[in-house]
């Protein structure tokens, strides 16, 4: 990796981080970093409301963002380091530059309580379409970026979701299956919130990754060796826990219906963003540069004062109540819940759902989409022999031949049977002055049920 940093730059500027020890900087990421939109990125919480799960979770998109960049250098030096990487070539001055900006900038247009509510005021965009456009059009940036000989486009490409196939190598280490962005929040959230649910062996997973051409295109992909494997899986196994324990906690989840219920009523950034379909057309980058946090909650406090239900909710005055929480893995639980919601939803004393009750279906993710859902079972192009868009590929020995590339999950049962059978929790939360009412009518149902009347 000291090849690599000497080759852009890098000098003496160093961030001292809890994870790494130094991070390494050079002068013009220093100054992207000191630019006002990216210095908002301290006053945005990595972690959203699960600081009032665990109270130590008070870090930020900043860090976590600056971690990503020099994870995804040590995840390149591990690429072209391996034995498996038959290449002529190294990483270019200018290949380099342009992974580490489009790690560094990869959450720059996460808003307020991060994923929490983005969707409900970004009309169902993501913080990825922002982080696109402001590297596109934010002067500061953009201009920083040419002066380095790097084209924005190039930066911004890497970051979506469908990167040139020269690039498709460096896409997948920021945003692949196995990809620095979710290496370093693992273990960054997993210490900050003192627990070790998304812990796994670091220095055994910069280990595992080759580059390998396609065999159609010609282009580069990320390829684990069979060997390797269980390194693949116990960090699937790290995510599925850090899930369960930390985002999906049902203490969190409670505050995340909470402040979408707030945030619907309360907090509108029409001013900020100007979006046509599925296509951001302008945003007030002066604007943005003060949104964070603390904005919002200036809004809750406001509303605390005006005795507002919801926000006597998010400064801790009251509490969603969760009566119903299991899980999808055996049909008597998950009858127990769809009739439970029914009850509720019949109720003569017409409840209100989003209201009075709320309802939680959520899938423990483990793969990203394109996996998880089954795409990646259809090749990209007809009768094109690369594996299909969003597989792990797998290096495995073809008998005396050249090691040939197999889909991950023809060979990991773990990988094949969480993305058929994926996890899914299953809640229902209750405002605290209906909690004995709601509990009542499942009682009510249940009682029933042993009757033989359901």
């Amino acid at each position: 990796m000291e090849e690599y940093l000497k080759k852009i730059g890098v000098k003496n500027e160093k961030i001292r981080d809890p994870i790494y020890g130094f991070i390494p900087i050079t002068p013009k990421e220093k100054t992207i970093i000191d630019t006002p939109l990216f210095q908002r990125l301290r006053r945005i919480n990595q972690l959203a409301l699960t600081k009032y799960v665990y109270p130590s979770a008070e870090h930020s998109r900043f860090v976590h963002s600056i971690g990503v960049m020099h994870c995804s250098t040590l995840i390149l030096d591990g690429v072209f380091s391996h034995k498996e990487t038959n290449l002529n070539f190294e990483p270019s001055q200018k290949s380099i530059k342009t992974l580490r900006y489009a790690a560094l900038l990869h959450d720059i247009g996460h808003l307020p309580f991060s994923h929490a509510v983005e969707k409900q005021w970004l009309c169902g965009l993501k913080h990825e379409d922002v982080s696109i456009y402001i590297i596109k059009n934010y002067r500061q940036i953009r201009d920083i970026l040419e002066s380095d000989g790097i084209d924005c486009n190039e930066v911004a490409s890497l970051i979506g979701k469908k990167p040139a196939e020269k690039d498709q190598l460096f896409h997948e280490v920021i945003s692949g299956q196995l990809d620095a962005d979710r290496a370093d929040y693992l273990l960054r959230d997993s210490h900050a919130c003192g627990v070790r649910y998304g812990e796994y062996d670091f220095p055994r997973f910069l280990q595992i990754f080759s580059a390998k051409e396609d065999a159609t295109h010609g282009s580069l992909s990320l390829c684990v060796d069979e060997k390797d494997l269980h390194v693949a899986e116990s960090l699937l196994i790290a995510r599925y826990h850090y899930n369960l324990q930390i985002p999906y906690h049902r203490t969190r989840s409670g505050y995340d219906f909470v402040l979408k219920k707030f945030a619907k009523e309360n907090v509108h950034f029409d001013n900020i963003f100007e979006i046509n379909g599925s296509k951001i057309d302008e945003i007030n980058f002066k604007k943005l540069e003060l949104l964070d946090d603390g904005s919002v909650f200036e809004k809750i406090k406001d509303k605390f004062q005006q005795n507002n239900k919801w926000a006597n909710y998010l400064m801790r005055q009251m509490h969603l109540c969760p009566i119903i929480d299991t899980n999808a893995l055996d049909k008597d639980s998950v009858d127990y819940f769809k009739k439970s919601v029914t009850a509720l939803r019949a109720s003569p004393d017409l409840l209100v759902e989003d209201e009075d009750y709320f309802i939680q279906e959520q899938p423990v993710e483990m793969l990203k989409r394109a996996q998880r859902s089954g795409e990646c079972d259809k090749p990209s192009k007809k009768g094109s022999k690369s594996l299909p868009e969003g597989s792990i590929r797998l290096l495995v020995d073809s008998y005396g031949g050249a090691k040939k590339q197999v889909d991950i999950r023809n060979r990991s049962w773990i990988f094949n049977r969480l993305n058929k059978e994926p996890h899914k929790i299953l809640r229902v939360y209750v405002v605290e002055e209906k909690k004995d009412h709601c509990k009542q009518i499942i009682k009510q149902l249940c009682r029933k049920a042993q009757g033989g009347l359901l």
